[in-house]
């Protein structure tokens, strides 16, 4: 029987492989065998060099998610794509009860990234995998969704957008269950990205069934799993990577 996680021959487009979770990602579909278009904001170039490297086919390209145009032509630049793994997020700390028109821009903000640019891909992936009859999206929620975050510092935008997505998944999963694409998600815990760090959120990992924050390969992996055949019926789907800290 064929490796149904072996990702050779396929490309995959991860955003947000600027950060250190779609940084992760990449790597582990790299190390799968397939063939990379990764973006941020700004080309994420110094990946693609590690990555050529080592032997894998990438391009880099800068994209922001929440513009509709750029997104649909920095696909079309692509070339055909196999699979959409969507690493992209946006969060800032805000006074919420007390920030005026500043708190309200920011909120927009986290909006326009981390719900419209979701949806932004995938309407512009879904045409040419539709047409070629199979195609893996696998987005990035956050344990937020569910929880309102693992401390009271959490922003209530990113929140509130996380379980925009999360909701998302399974609406898109719905529309395009018959055209050969499966649409699920990683919903993560805290894990350790400077991003996280630079929020300086009060974490009490000694409460944490695992002790620990996770690490961004143990978010990467998933990801890459769920770029795989291995997903064939499996959609709609969020699945909690979060060292144990929330249930169904």
């Amino acid at each position: 029987m064929n490796n149904a996680f072996d990702l050779s021959g396929q490309r995959v487009f991860v955003t947000g492989a600027g950060g250190a979770i779609g940084g992760a990602a990449a790597r582990a579909c790299a190390a799968l065998g397939a063939d990379l278009a990764i973006v941020d904001l700004k080309a994420p170039d110094e990946l693609a060099r590690e990555l050529h490297d080592a032997g894998t086919k990438v391009k880099a390209y800068a994209l922001d998610n929440s513009i509709r145009a750029d997104v649909e032509k920095v696909i079309t630049e692509a070339g055909p794509l196999d699979a959409l793994c969507d690493c992209s997020g946006y969060y800032v700390k805000g006074d919420w009860m007390d920030g005026g028109d500043d708190w309200e821009t920011l909120y927009r903000k986290t909006m326009d990234v981390n719900v419209l640019g979701p949806v932004n891909l995938v309407r512009a992936v879904l045409p040419g995998m539709a047409e070629r009859g199979t195609g893996r999206i696998a987005l990035t929620t956050s344990m937020a969704a569910r929880t309102a975050g693992s401390t009271l510092a959490v922003e209530p935008a990113y929140v509130a957008s996380k379980g925009g997505l999360q909701a998302i998944v399974r609406y898109f999963a719905r529309q395009v269950a018959d055209k050969g694409i499966v649409v699920n998600a990683i919903s993560p815990g805290p894990i350790l990205t400077p991003l996280l760090i630079s929020a300086n959120q009060p974490f009490a990992v000694d409460h944490y069934p695992m002790k620990r924050l996770g690490k961004p390969e143990e978010i990467g992996w998933p990801l890459a799993f769920l770029c795989s055949r291995a997903t064939g019926f499996m959609t709609g789907a969020v699945i909690d990577v979060n060292g144990g800290m929330a249930f169904s």
